[in-house]
């Protein structure tokens, strides 16, 4: 009883060590921030939102003009007018020309011999693959064998939406999984994909097929660990521009309706004396027919007012390239590049775009070939062998060459080729690397070289190219 009124000792304070803790900015959280996350894997968010971000973006992709012109810079970039050539390094070297002539044959749109349904030439299919790897984030190439093709391997690309991303089955058996169309072993690599084949021209209409690995190639940057299936290229931005395109088309209305100057004729007190009564038509409407440079006499007991006209809108320009600026910056080139906009460049300014814009088509390019190219000049390093070209044994000296995709050429060729001399003085560089760079094949060169002075001599013809400069010296040392 006594103990209760015994005064206490008060408990000692201890520091809680999380109220002085450092923390992450942007992590806070306040009545400022509205910000929506989901504490999920991405194959979660490609669960429920791959369709609906495919059908985005490939509608952007028709009705876009910045996207549409975003394509077609890339076709012309990475493919380039003429397509990927290949410089064969064979070990056996009389099999690089002919391995490079029978490669350009089965390129070519005449035999039509890459494609099932022999419709395109190899640049054309590649630019279909290259449009669906933009825009869906991702391409199926199906591949089969055909014995009565001289080359072996034809190619299609499937609709990535029939890939049936909404079949998902965590526990497959056997420690397999099936997430969005594809299946999965223990170790993540791709065993089949459920093709769900369209009964008419609409999807997940038809009958679901599982077909091996072996038979589809399935090409897409994986941007987070685990990731199933790629998504668009255009994904950061497709909210953006949808919201401008809605933005665009409510100036255009509104400049149209600005510029048609609707008059409205205002009653000014006496309506029962005017004359607008007698000119109403069956429908009890007024009419009143304006012509340019006519204008008409107010009719008693009405006056003709003008709605103020504040269209175009004055800084529509203006926000208009800021938001391109920030999507051009997404895409990773230059916004005068992606708006085809050169108002106010100077050649410092658009060289230092031009050459990043170089970086990233060449990024571009790197994984195409790698991903693609490379893949189909082995199939068909193995179809020649087995239509007898060369014996099996002999397919791994075959194999050695290089893609090389649309060169660029020099933003100021005075000047850079200077600096490529002063690197060859310096012996940083070297003729091969730097042909090889431009997509040139050295021996093919020297040859053509030494058949032009062939053609020159039998014709007698006293022409000569000059030698380049340090060359020259040399020579006339050594004469010395």
């Amino acid at each position: 009883m006594f103990d209760f009124f015994r005064k206490k000792k008060p408990a000692p304070v201890r520091h809680d060590p999380t109220l002085n803790r450092r923390s992450f900015a942007a992590a806070a959280h306040s009545r400022l921030i509205d910000w929506a996350l989901s504490y999920s894997k991405i194959n979660a968010s490609l669960k429920t939102d791959y369709i609906t971000l495919t059908l985005r973006a490939r509608d952007l992709s028709l009705n876009n003009e910045f996207i549409s012109g975003f394509l077609e810079n890339a076709e012309r970039n990475v493919i380039g007018e003429s397509g990927f050539s290949i410089q064969s390094k064979a070990q056996n070297t009389a099999w690089r020309s002919k391995l490079e002539s029978l490669w350009r044959e089965y390129q070519s749109r005449f035999g039509g011999w890459v494609t099932f349904d022999e419709h395109q030439s190899g640049r054309d299919f590649d630019v279909l693959v290259l449009r669906t790897l933009l825009i869906d984030g991702e391409v199926f190439i199906h591949r089969e064998f055909d014995p009565e093709s001289p080359f072996g391997y034809r190619y299609e690309v499937l609709d990535s939406l029939e890939i049936d991303p909404l079949y998902n089955v965590e526990d497959a058996g056997d420690g397999t999984r099936i997430t969005c169309g594809v299946k999965y072993d223990g170790r993540g690599r791709e065993i089949s994909f459920f093709l769900r084949e369209s009964a008419n021209d609409y999807y997940m209409t038809g009958t679901r097929t599982e077909i091996p690995a072996s038979e589809i190639m399935h090409i897409f940057r994986k941007q987070f660990p685990d990731q199933a299936r790629g998504y668009s290229f255009f994904a950061p931005i497709i909210m953006n521009l949808g919201q401008m395109d809605a933005y665009k088309e409510a100036e255009i209305v509104h400049a149209r309706i600005q510029a048609a100057t609707p008059g409205v004729w205002e009653q000014n007190g006496q309506p029962e004396s005017g004359d607008m009564f007698d000119e109403a038509d069956d429908k009890g409407e007024f009419v009143r027919e304006v012509k340019a440079g006519n204008i008409p006499v107010a009719p008693r007991g009405y006056t003709l007012k003008f709605p103020p006209s504040v269209s175009p809108n004055s800084q529509f320009g203006v926000f208009w390239k800021n938001m391109l600026r920030s999507i051009a910056n997404s895409l990773g080139i230059s916004y005068n590049k992606a708006a085809g906009d050169y108002e106010s460049v100077n050649y410092s300014s658009l060289r230092e775009a031009t050459l990043e814009d170089r970086a990233q088509f060449e990024k571009m390019q790197r994984f195409f070939i790698e991903n693609w190219k490379d893949f189909q000049f082995h199939d068909f390093v193995e179809s020649l062998a087995r239509n007898g070209h060369f014996s099996v044994r002999e397919i791994a000296n075959m194999f050695p060459h290089k893609f090389f995709g649309r060169r660029f050429p020099w933003v100021d060729p005075t000047k850079e080729i200077t600096a490529k001399e002063k690197e060859y003085d310096l012996l940083l560089t070297d003729p091969i690397t730097e042909l090889e760079s431009r997509g040139i094949d050295p021996d093919e060169l020297l040859d053509r070289w030494d058949d032009w002075n062939r053609k020159i001599e039998s014709r007698g013809i006293p022409f000569m190219v000059k030698p380049p400069v340090h060359i020259e010296e040399t020579v006339k040392m050594e004469d010395q």
